[in-house]
């Protein structure tokens, strides 16, 4: 009994540390170009099963520690992947990664096309069938109507970009552009941004194109930097 009770520890201790490494793994894999995260959730979900059967066999058991280091692994494997799938997922098939306020005429990366490395997804905007998945997926995506002319609404749309923590990688007040690159916190994806001023009856209008550069979903990300940046520059 007593060598059964410490193989149960043993396993349980095993897939913490394999959790661990899985992270560490999906983390390296999307900072060098990859694309780990779906995989992180498949095998996240798989192994946070098996750390549960564990668990559940601990705790019939009356085996504390498998028990404890079993939780642990359980917790640490779904809390990240719970938290991706939260983030706007889209449905099966309806994969996009490419969100802005304007998809009859989407604002164009320029200075930012010499940036981005081989291998990233096109700049060209993707048409009728990805306007329609945002229609579908994002409709409250729209475009800022602002009273503020021209140049002080570049002001101001600039002044949010850097608000944001993006990198300024082009700022131009007489065709009213400014280009930044995002890079997300955990993965260290960099997703490419780009803001268009123009000016209306009414004062100017904002447009936003927020694109990632890997990956065919971009899990929400794009669509929730665009929503804070539009808030941002609404409050």
């Amino acid at each position: 009994m007593e060598a059964w009770k410490r193989t149960r520890t043993r396993v349980a201790l095993i897939a913490v540390l394999l959790c661990l490494v899985l992270t560490a793994v999906a983390i390296l894999g999307t900072q060098r170009g990859g694309s780990g995260v779906s995989g992180y959730v498949q095998g996240g979900i798989a192994m946070a099963i098996a750390g549960a059967v564990i668990f559940a066999f601990a705790t019939r058991a009356r085996q504390s520690r498998a028990r404890m280091l079993s939780g642990i692994a359980v917790v640490l494997l779904l809390t990240p992947v719970v938290g991706i799938l939260m983030n706007g997922t889209p449905p099966v098939g309806t994969l996009i990664n490419d969100i802005t306020t304007d998809t009859i005429d989407p604002p164009a990366f320029n200075a930012l096309i010499r940036l981005r490395p081989e291998g990233s997804n096109p700049v060209e905007y993707g048409g009728e069938v990805v306007a329609a998945r945002q229609a579908e997926l994002y409709a409250d995506i729209q475009p800022v109507q602002s009273t503020l002319g021209v140049a002080d609404a570049f002001q101001r749309a600039l002044e949010t970009a850097e608000s944001m923590g993006w990198d300024i990688v082009a700022s131009d007040d007489r065709a009213g552009i400014v280009e930044a690159i995002d890079t997300t916190r955990i993965f260290r994806f960099k997703d490419d941004i780009v803001i268009r001023v123009r000016g209306t009856a009414q004062g100017s209008r904002i447009d936003i194109r927020s694109r990632s550069r890997l990956g065919r979903s971009d899990l929400g990300k794009n669509a929730a930097r665009i929503r804070e940046y539009i808030q941002r520059f609404s409050s």
